[in-house]
């Protein structure tokens, strides 16, 4: 005698979606897919409001590492700062600019690369002509698709007291090197947001009054 089946019993299957494989071919009944958990590493991890923070500081390369979850796409939010300028030489001289600042969200498939961009050296009290503040090292971030954001390091800042007038000068950047002073004259501030993006990445630069 075959084992007794109620009605109920197969009834609370179906509640439950445990169903047979026969059930399956005849009703075109599809199983549910159990979304794997997004895992992510990369930087210094923490938690703030419910999301994922993965900052790099370290200068250099590095690699976002995103897998898990159910299509293989994910959504990012990203801050992107280069580094700033250096300062302009002696007493007067021009404060560097600020590194690029760009920030927006991305879909992206996979890995994502990192460079952060090292500060830019400032100049001692040489008087010598054409040594100028280094620039700010730019910051990017590229992956899969066209992902390819990049933030230009700040400009360097202009010398004072300099014997050539265009060492006076601040740098374009991400944020414009300020002017250096002169005796009687300064120089022109570095133009910000170079290479033009939108919206603006940084500011030009501050001029700096004749001492």
């Amino acid at each position: 005698m075959a084992p007794f089946k109620s009605s109920l019993a197969r009834s609370g299957k179906k509640l439950l979606g445990l169903f047979n494989q026969r059930d399956l071919s005849l009703r075109g009944e599809v199983q549910p897919i159990r979304s794997r958990p997004i895992l992510s590493s990369g930087g210094t991890k923490s938690t703030y409001n419910n999301k994922t923070i993965h900052a790099f500081t370290s200068t250099g390369p590095s690699t976002l590492e995103i897998s898990g979850g159910v299509s293989g796409s994910y959504s990012i939010e990203y801050v992107v700062v280069a580094g700033g300028g250096g300062g302009g030489r002696h007493n007067g001289g021009g404060g560097g600019g600020a590194g690029g600042y760009r920030t927006g969200t991305a879909t992206v498939t996979g890995p994502v690369s990192v460079t952060v961009g090292a500060g830019g050296a400032g100049k001692g009290p040489s008087p010598a002509p054409n040594d100028l503040a280094n620039p700010g090292s730019n910051s990017s971030i590229t992956g899969p698709g066209s992902l390819s954001i990049t933030s230009t390091g700040g400009g360097g800042g202009g010398n004072s007291d300099t014997p050539s007038l265009p060492d006076a000068n601040g740098r374009p950047g991400g944020s414009g090197g300020g002017a250096g002073s002169l005796s009687t004259d300064s120089g022109s501030p570095g133009a910000g947001n170079t290479p033009p993006v939108s919206p603006p990445q940084g500011r030009s630069g501050a001029g700096n009054a004749g001492s």
